[in-house]
């Protein structure tokens, strides 16, 4: 961030009128920066309690800021909330809420705010900005008392240098309106309709003095504005790829898609630094070799990736696969997994005994690959003259994605690395096993310009060791407030068996941070290397304001990112059928949460949504594209429901504290043996046939394995690049409802597909019919969940013995049971008895209790009784709901015609 002068235009701007006052009270900011070394383990909000807020309406802003290291309490437990606001606290907090990193100055301008001050770099960072203004004696009266109109025209500045729109007029009139100054009136007027500032009573008070409660509750507010900006931000790229010559550059323009200014300053990133580099501006400057690599925008919380190639005719394109020496290419995805077991299980105790167990791959890996040569294929880029690595020798932690494993943290002490930590410049490779993820924090010896930091990983699939998805990079100035710094991206395939690896680079506006958190996902092993932070002496950035996001409660990598238990889930089918198979954001609202009569978001209904085709879906390349493109759609199955998940956090309250995730199962389709021309995967390889006539079963199996191996690659794909932040990835689902014994090599198909699944850190989902072929085997096909079909909806009568013999059956297997119904239960006596008699059963067995659940109802039939006026209709809801929570005490069966 460069160092800003401050002259007579800025003096002559300062506007005496809106001075903000301020009593001498002890501040809310630390008197000085904290030095202390960042703090393992620590989740993005933390408890804090404070003694003197009793049941003051500000209780909940208070905590939750505090939570997030924004706001301080004064001593000995208290946070004084009737105490007024201070200028120069009021200049460190709004800093902090809307992401605006500090800037270091080169001379104070301000008497009473020196450069040594706790507060220069906030206040002067705002001042820049144009947000707070001095008095015409040069000083900036920091102590003075803060009126509520002068924190109007703060808060209305703020709108508009971190590009909120402004809210359309709500009519407000206060009855002490004259009162309000003129400089003051626009800013009152805009800050109510935002309803930042609301006033009481049907006055505003201008001039009453804001105290600290006040400033927390309107600082809650203006936070959560920014959370939504982060979530919403809509942006657009000059282009969608570069396409240029080595040793030459180009710019990326990213604007804003409606207006003129983006809310947050754009952060870009980079995969291959050997071919290139991408500086904060955008300007991606190609090295002298030729290759291709991805470019990855981040403004906010969204992310876009846009593809680079680095054209030489003189040169080839260089490469990072390579095979290690004395070792074969493998020849499928399949061939990776012969190491692995079951998710969850290893096939010995003694991890260091066998290489059959995944928890030996990465040893015999590493060792290969450093007996063999392997460190040459990651070329390090030319390091600039006025660029320091500033993190060797640091303080390094490091946190799981939620609780740690016992069992799994004992695994990768096998893999520890080389002494000094992930940011030792050192060729040897960190092992990471299992846990979700890791977040590794630096705390450097003092605050820089930080330019870059980089991590390098690699995959070596047939040793278990994969490319995380991404890696994300938060900073802070004081290891406690943290802002979300944007990341990086790579197009090497799940599938991929070469040895690759990749350095991901993300660059940074000359961010003047002392701590620097990498985060990424683990889903089997990660092997890391060289954790790099780059620094300038001083920093050259002529960008503007820096505006970064907070940390997203959403798509954080605290312990909401693990996997919440799968207890009720809803099969959801979609791609066909118009309207049918068409779920919106309001269809999905009352699935996800119980929805009260009345409208009141109660409680969560199903945590988990089954997505899958319907029948008759053609199994054909572009059959299962054109599911996949419509699962994908924008306002639509999926994006729908990230956006009901939004609205019911919201409704909830807990969208911007601890929001909650749904769980999505994908579906993977069937490959039909009777196809014959399923069409190309692969643009120099024929049609495949799934059919053994002509081709032979073992064909006929590889052509089916690929051609779904190469669907969940497509599906992953689209997956990571939405980011849906309110949607967890839980599973894959089996679509055929039986082992076809007549279909190539069935059951090894199924193998492989839950191993590949299982390489994910996915689970494995099945829902066969009752009687079906292959029921009792579904634990050794290597299913990890398999729920129950009754099957009750059909025309013929089904006795209740029927209903008994199934969860019979499920008890016996040790399955789940799925819940059927379908619009007929409305109408029709006998099915309305067979649906409710499913609960009783189920309830009289204790199955309604600690077990996971599937739900069928045809199409979106469980949206008639949520909308239905009828009491007896809208009691099917209310009924599966209890039942659910357990709270169902029907004990009676229904008996021939008897209704309610």
């Amino acid at each position: 961030m460069r160092k800003r002068k401050f002259g007579s235009k800025v003096l002559s701007a300062c506007l005496l009128l809106s001075t903000l006052l301020v009593q001498a009270v002890p501040p809310l900011y630390a008197k000085s920066e904290p030095e202390q070394a960042a703090q393992p383990g620590k989740t993005a909000q933390e408890t804090v309690e404070f003694t003197d807020l009793g049941n003051s309406y500000a209780k909940k802003a208070v905590t939750r800021l505090a939570g997030l290291q924004l706001i301080n309490g004064q001593g000995d437990g208290r946070f004084y909330p009737q105490n007024t606001m201070s200028r120069q606290d009021i200049a460190v907090l709004l800093t902090k809420v809307v992401g605006l990193q500090p800037a270091e100055m080169e001379q104070a301008v301000f008497a009473d705010v020196p450069k040594e001050s706790p507060y220069a770099s906030f206040v002067y960072g705002l001042a820049d900005l144009g947000v707070i203004n001095g008095r015409s004696d040069q000083t900036l009266g920091g102590a003075d008392p803060l009126t509520r109109q002068d924190l109007a025209v703060i808060l209305a500045r703020l709108m508009k240098v971190s590009g909120l729109p402004k809210a359309a007029s709500q009519n407000i009139v206060y009855s002490d309106a004259a009162q309000i100054a003129d400089y003051a009136k626009a800013a009152v007027e805009e800050v109510s309709n935002q309803r930042w500032m609301q006033g009481a009573q049907g006055k505003f008070n201008p001039a009453g003095t804001v105290t600290r409660a006040e400033a927390a509750v309107i600082a809650e507010r203006v936070l959560d504005a920014r959370y939504q900006q982060a979530e919403q931000v809509d942006f657009t790229l000059g282009k969608s790829q570069l396409s240029l010559l080595a040793g030459t550059s180009e710019q990326l323009e990213v604007k804003q898609a409606k207006g003129d200014k983006l809310p947050f300053t754009p952060i870009f990133a980079f995969d291959r630094p050997e071919l290139g580099t991408v500086l904060a501006d955008g300007t991606f400057v190609a090295g002298p070799t030729p290759g291709k690599g991805n470019l990855t925008v981040t403004v906010g919380y969204k992310t876009v990736t846009v593809p680079i190639e680095i054209k030489d005719a003189g040169k080839p394109p260089v490469t990072t696969e390579e095979q290690p020496k004395g070792t074969e290419p493998a020849t499928s995805a399949a061939d990776s997994n012969s190491a692995k077991t079951e998710e969850g299980k290893d096939a010995t105790t003694d991890p260091k005994t066998s290489a059959s167990t995944e928890t030996t791959s990465p040893a015999t890996g590493a060792d290969a690959a450093q007996s063999t040569g392997e460190e040459e294929a990651a070329d390090k880029p030319a390091e600039q003259d006025d660029l320091v690595n500033v993190a060797p020798g640091s303080f390094t932690s490091v946190a799981t994605f939620g609780t740690p494993d016992s069992y799994f943290q004992q695994v990768e002490k096998q893999y520890p690395g080389p002494v000094g930590g992930l940011v030792a410049p050192s060729e040897e490779w960190t092992g990471y096993n299992r846990q979700f993820g890791r977040k590794v924090t630096v705390a450097l010896q003092e605050a820089k310009p930080l330019e870059r930091v980089s991590l390098t990983f690699k995959q070596q699939k047939t040793s278990g060791i994969l490319m995380p998805e991404y890696m994300e990079v938060e900073v802070s100035r004081d290891g406690k407030a943290w802002s979300y710094a944007g990341r990086a991206v790579h197009d090497v395939p799940a599938a991929e068996t070469q040895l690759v690896l990749r350095t991901l680079s993300v660059s940074l506006p000359d961010v003047n941070a002392r701590y620097v958190r990498v985060s990424f996902p683990v889903s089997v092993f990660v092997f890391a290397r060289q954790l790099e932070v780059w620094a300038s002496g001083a920093s050259d950035w002529q960008g503007g304001a820096v505006l970064l996001p907070p940390p997203s409660p959403a798509k954080g990598t605290g312990e909401q990112n693990t996997r919440r238990r799968v207890e009720n889930m809803l099969l959801a089918y979609s791609g066909g059928y118009g309207e049918l198979g068409t779920w919106t954001k309001e269809d999905f609202l009352p699935m996800v949460g119980y929805r009260t009569a009345d409208g009141y978001m109660r409680d969560q209904m199903f945590d988990t949504i089954l997505f899958l085709p319907y029948q008759d879906m053609p199994v054909t390349k572009d059959g299962w594209r054109g599911y996949m493109n419509d699962l994908f759609g924008t306002g639509k199955q999926l994006d729908a429901l990230n956006q009901a998940m939004r609205e019911y956090n919201r409704l909830r309250g807990t969208l911007y504290t601890t929001p909650t995730q749904e769980n999505v199962v994908l579906a993977l389709p069937y490959p039909n043996a009777n196809q014959k021309d399923f069409g190309k995967i692969a643009d120099n390889k024929p049609s495949l046939s799934f059919n053994p006539v002509g081709i032979g079963e073992e064909q006929a199996y590889l052509n089916r394995k690929a051609a779904l191996e190469w669907y969940f690659q497509e599906l992953q794909k689209r997956w990571n690049k939405e980011g849906y932040a309110y949607l967890k990835l839980e599973g894959i689902y089996w679509f055929h409802e039986l082992i076809e014994d007549s279909a190539p090599k069935e059951r090894a198909l199924i193998r492989d597909m839950a191993s590949m699944v299982h390489n994910e850190a996915l689970r494995f989902y099945w829902i066969p019919y009752f009687g079906a072929p292959g029921v009792a085997e579904w634990k050794s096909l290597a299913f990890d969940y398999a729920f129950l079909q009754p099957n009750f909806y059909s025309d013929k009568p089904v006795p209740l013995d029927r209903i008994e013999s199934v969860l019979d059956v499920v008890n016996k297997y040790g399955m789940g049971v799925e819940i059927e119904g379908d619009r007929k239960m409305y109408n029709d006596p006998k099915f309305y008895q067979t649906y409710y008699n499913q609960l009783v059963a189920a309830h009289k067995l204790g199955m309604d209790k600690n077990n996971i659940h599937a739900y069928y109802y045809g199409s979106k039939t469980l949206l008639d009784s949520v909308k239905s006026t009828d009491p007896v209709k809208r009691a099917i809801y209310d009924d599966t709901y209890k039942w659910m929570r357990g709270r169902f005490d029907r004990e009676e069966y229904f008996e021939a015609n008897e209704l309610p």
